[in-house]
C-alpha cells in the first residue's frame, strides 16, 4: 500500500523516512510566494519529533519564515495559520491511527489537499534533490522560529474571548486519550467555564496511547470515560482523538451521542443564522439531520467523506457549518476548518444555557435507525472488484456515486466506499424503521457472498459492543 492517501499522507513508520519528510517540506514550501510563512506542528507519537525536524529542514529551503510550533493539537496549527496568515500549515500526525502509523496533513493558502494535490506532491518530492544529511545541504535564508508558547497563549486568549461563560456551573469530564489535548484541554475548559468543575483522565501526553485507542469515534474505546462520568456525577464527557480534531460527547449517563445527535445539537446553536446559509455533511451522515437546517431556511449539501473534501466544500459554498460521521465538525468562522475543543465549548455552552441534561436534549434529534461505520480490510484491487460487483447487483436501483456507491432502497439506503485513511472498505446502512434497517442489510449482504457474510459478522460484533 502507498503512504499517499486521497487527502493526506499516512502509513507505517517503517515505510516513512527523514528523507521523505525533508523532501515533502521542501516541495510544499516551494509552492509559497517569496517571503511567505510556513507553520509546522506535530503530534505526540514517538516518531513525530524527528520527522517534524526533517520537514522543517526541507521547508527552510524555500519559505521566507518557518515557525516550528512543537507538539500541538492539529486545530492549534490551523489557528496559527489564521493568526499569522501563513501560506502553509503542516502537521506531522496520523490522527486517530495506532501509534505505529504516522503521516502528514497540510493546508496551502487555506486549502487542504485533494487527490490531485497529493499526486502532485509525490511527483515534486521525487524530483527534489535529496540532502546529503539533515545538517548539511544548501544554506537557507529562511528565518526559523519556535513559537509554541506564544501560540498556546494566543489560542487560549481567543478561546476564552470567544466562549467565556462565567455563569455555567457544570461538572465536566475530559478524556484526551494521552493525545495532543492531554495537559491542555482541561485547563482551557476551566478558563472558558470558570465556575464549572473540569476533571480529566488519560491526561499525560504519551504517543504509545497506553490507555485507549486514539480513535475517539468508537464508544467501545471510551468505557473508562463513561465510568468516570457516572462515578463523578458529571454533566458531560468529552473525548478527543490522537491529534485533537475529532470530538465524541457523552451524556450524564455515560452514553455516547451519535455523530448525528451531536451535529443536530450544533445546528441548533446557530439559531437565526441559517437563512440562505449552507450545511455540508459527508455521505455517511443521515440525511434526516439536514431537515433541521431546511426548516430554518438553510440549504443542505452532501459531500464525499474526508476532511479535505468537506473543508473545501465549506470554502466553495461559504458554508456556515459542516459535519462528518467520524466526529469532525467544521465552521465557516474557522475558515471552513474544524476544531474539537471549539466544538466542545459550543456544546457545553448550549448545555449550560438550556439548563437540561444532555440525555434530554438529545431526544429532540429525529430518530435515526442506522448502523455504525462498518469496516472490512481490502486491497485497492479488492475494493475495485467489490464496488463493481455492487454496481452490477443493484443496477436496477437508484445509485449515487458521490463517494463510492450509495444504493437507495424504497425504505432506506446502503453505502460502500473506499476509506481515505486506510486499506479498508467502509459500509453504512440506514432504514426508515428498525425493521427496514434489517431488510436493507439483508438485501445488500445477500448479494456479496463471502464479503457479505463477513460484513454481517462485523455488524453483529458492533451491535454487541453497543449493548
Amino acid at each position: 500500500m502507498s503512504v499517499y492517501m486521497p487527502c493526506d499522507i499516512r502509513g507505517p513508520v517503517s515505510e516513512l523516512s527523514l528523507d521523505l519528510y525533508e523532501r515533502w517540506g521542501a516541495a510544499l514550501a516551494a509552492l509559497l510566494p517569496p517571503g511567505d510563512t510556513a507553520v509546522v506542528g506535530g503530534d505526540v507519537r514517538p516518531s513525530t519529533p524527528a520527522f517534524q525536524r526533517a520537514f522543517v529542514a526541507g521547508a527552510r529551503r524555500h519559505a521566507g519564515r518557518v515557525v516550528d510550533l512543537g507538539t500541538v493539537p492539529t486545530p492549534m496549527v490551523y489557528f496559527a495559520q489564521r493568526q499569522w496568515r501563513a501560506g502553509l500549515a503542516a502537521v506531522v500526525t496520523a490522527s486517530h491511527s495506532p501509534p505505529q502509523i504516522n503521516g502528514l496533513k497540510w493546508v496551502v493558502r487555506g486549502r487542504p489537499p485533494v487527490e490531485a494535490d497529493v499526486r502532485a506532491l509525490r511527483e515534486r518530492a521525487e524530483r527534489t534533490p535529496p540532502p546529503a544529511a539533515l545538517s548539511a545541504g544548501p544554506p537557507s535564508l529562511a528565518r526559523l522560529e519556535a513559537r509554541g508558547e506564544e501560540l498556546a497563549a494566543a489560542y487560549a486568549g481567543w478561546l476564552v474571548g470567544r466562549w467565556r461563560a462565567a455563569g455555567a456551573r457544570l461538572r465536566l469530564c475530559v478524556d484526551p486519550g494521552n493525545g495532543c489535548w492531554a495537559g491542555r484541554a482541561a485547563g482551557l475548559l476551566r478558563a472558558v467555564f470558570p465556575t464549572s468543575t473540569v476533571l480529566a483522565i488519560h491526561d499525560e501526553p504519551d504517543g504509545r496511547f497506553p490507555h485507549r485507542n486514539p480513535d475517539s469515534a468508537r464508544p467501545a474505546h471510551l468505557t473508562a470515560l463513561a465510568r468516570t462520568v457516572r462515578a463523578e456525577g458529571a454533566d458531560a464527557g468529552l473525548a478527543f482523538d490522537g491529534d485533537g480534531d475529532r470530538l465524541t460527547v457523552l451524556d450524564e449517563q455515560g452514553q455516547a451521542l451519535t455523530a448525528e445527535e451531536t451535529a443536530w445539537l450544533l445546528i441548533g446553536t446557530f439559531a437565526s443564522e441559517w437563512p440562505a446559509r449552507v450545511f455540508v455533511h459527508d455521505v455517511k451522515l443521515s440525511p434526516r439531520i439536514g431537515a433541521a437546517v431546511t426548516e430554518r431556511g438553510g440549504r443542505v449539501v452532501a459531500q464525499r467523506s474526508g476532511h479535505a473534501f468537506i473543508r473545501n466544500s465549506m470554502l466553495d459554498l461559504q458554508a456556515l457549518f459542516g459535519a462528518e460521521i467520524s466526529g469532525h465538525y467544521f465552521y465557516g468562522e474557522l475558515a471552513g476548518g474544524d476544531d474539537a475543543l471549539y466544538s466542545a465549548c459550543r456544546l457545553v455552552g448550549l448545555r449550560a444555557e438550556a439548563g437540561q441534561p444532555l440525555s434530554r436534549l438529545r431526544q429532540g434529534c429525529p430518530p435515526i435507525h442506522a448502523t455504525g461505520d462498518l469496516r472490512l480490510p481490502a486491497t485497492p484491487e479488492q475494493q475495485r472488484e467489490l464496488l463493481a460487483r455492487v454496481a452490477q447487483a443493484f443496477a436496477g436501483l437508484p445509485l449515487d456515486r458521490t463517494d463510492g456507491l450509495r444504493i437507495h432502497f424504497g425504505h432506506g439506503w446502503a453505502l460502500v466506499r473506499a476509506s481515505v485513511t486506510a486499506a479498508e472498505l467502509t459500509f453504512r446502512f440506514e432504514g426508515d424503521t428498525p425493521q427496514a434497517l434489517q431488510q436493507v442489510i439483508a438485501a445488500f449482504t445477500s448479494q456479496l457472498g463471502e464479503p457479505g457474510a463477513a460484513l454481517r459478522q462485523r455488524y453483529t460484533q458492533e451491535e454487541e459492543g453497543r449493548r
